[in-house]
């Protein structure tokens, strides 16, 4: 019974129109922001407006992606369009080109560095994560950078999530078959004119972000590694101990890791039922689950949103959103100044609002 309380619960929260895309004119969206979104991908291609289907590709295909994001929108929010979309309200693409090889990637990337002051050349790659359709892990991607008005460039990484609430062993299966492509891509991101960048993870996405990255210190890629300024978990899917094993080999190469945990994440209590596990990284109460391992735990137990499943806080809370804008405002970074020196390693007592404390961090 109470596994189908969760599983209930948790569909509830996914209900209502998939993600889909739709292309419109640049002309047709007056008054919306267009968002540049290079795309790295180990999903096989497929005809507009799907453009990347649910299937594998032992390829690894790359893009660029025009995203028009609406005017009339409540932040923390996505409006994905129908069968006629109202650039207004809705997130659409007004453009889009694949690239051919490897080679067209790292020029792109460095198209869009080259528009960035020469003291700011940095961005961001998120890994979208379990249950997710390559519109959704487009858009969301979107309206992160946007939300939280991330600098610097914008780069996905998507993996073939076939997109369906019952596919949970598939997708894993799908995220394992994607290490190679993500390193492939990592290793293409260490090639361009970027300072450096952050790599951010959701979900299931940070089981194959920390396999990935684990893979990459032990065969010794220290040239690689050295371009991620940190990386962030979201709600992380990971079993305990076996992040235990992943992240000492990262953290020696020098990559700092931070983990945004809630203890009220129902699509992270599914997970571990359905596995018959104890629990997961993504919902840790205490640092001392983590052995001693130097990594920087946010707690976000005791925050609102709109997010049903509490799966997603960070990008759809409006008090963690105005929080980080706040941050950036003042002239620093949460998660690195560029130089691997994060703001929650300059202070624990940093995050602290009018009604008391929005993010709580753990700390060792």
């Amino acid at each position: 019974m109470g596994m189908l309380v969760a599983l209930t619960s948790v569909a509830l929260a996914a209900c209502g129109t998939r993600g889909k895309l739709s292309v419109v004119e640049p002309a047709a969206v007056p008054g919306a922001t267009t968002a540049h979104m290079l795309v790295a991908t180990s999903r096989a291609p497929s005809a507009a407006p799907e453009f990347f289907s649910g299937n594998r590709d032992f390829n690894t295909n790359f893009a660029l992606f025009d995203v028009s994001i609406p005017p009339d929108r409540e932040v923390g929010t996505i409006r994905y369009p129908k069968a006629k979309p109202d650039p207004r309200r809705d997130f659409v693409v007004t453009d889009v080109q694949r690239l051919d090889d490897p080679r067209a990637f790292i020029s792109a990337v460095n198209a869009e560095a080259a528009k960035l002051p020469r003291s700011g050349r940095t961005g961001a790659l998120f890994v979208h994560g379990f249950n997710t359709n390559f519109a959704e892990g487009l858009l969301k991607a979107t309206q992160l950078r946007h939300d939280l008005e991330s600098p610097g460039i914008g780069v996905l990484f998507t993996w073939p999530s076939v997109g369906k609430l019952l596919a949970y062993a598939t997708d894993r299966e799908n995220a394992l078959f994607s290490r190679q492509p993500l390193a492939e891509t990592l290793v293409l991101m260490a090639r361009t004119n970027l300072d450096g960048y952050n790599l951010v993870a959701h979900s299931m996405g940070t089981f194959l972000t920390m396999e990935t990255l684990l893979a990459l210190a032990q065969s010794g890629d220290q040239a690689t590694l050295d371009k991620i300024n940190a990386v962030i978990l979201i709600s992380a899917d990971i079993e305990v101990d076996v992040f235990r094993r992943q992240a000492p080999p990262v953290l020696a190469a020098g990559v700092p890791i931070y983990l945004l945990v809630s203890s009220d994440d129902k699509a992270l209590k599914l997970s571990a039922k359905i596995r018959g596990e104890a629990g997961r990284l993504g919902s840790v109460r205490s640092d001392d689950e983590l052995g001693g391992l130097d990594v920087a735990v946010i707690d976000l137990s005791k925050i609102e949103s709109d997010d049903m499943a509490g799966h997603m806080k960070v990008g759809t809370s409006p008090d963690v959103i105005a929080f980080v804008q706040r941050i950036r405002d003042s002239g620093a970074a949460i998660f690195d100044d560029g130089q691997k020196v994060g703001l929650l390693e300059q202070g624990g007592a940093l995050i602290q609002g009018a009604t008391g404390v929005l993010i709580n961090p753990i700390t060792n």
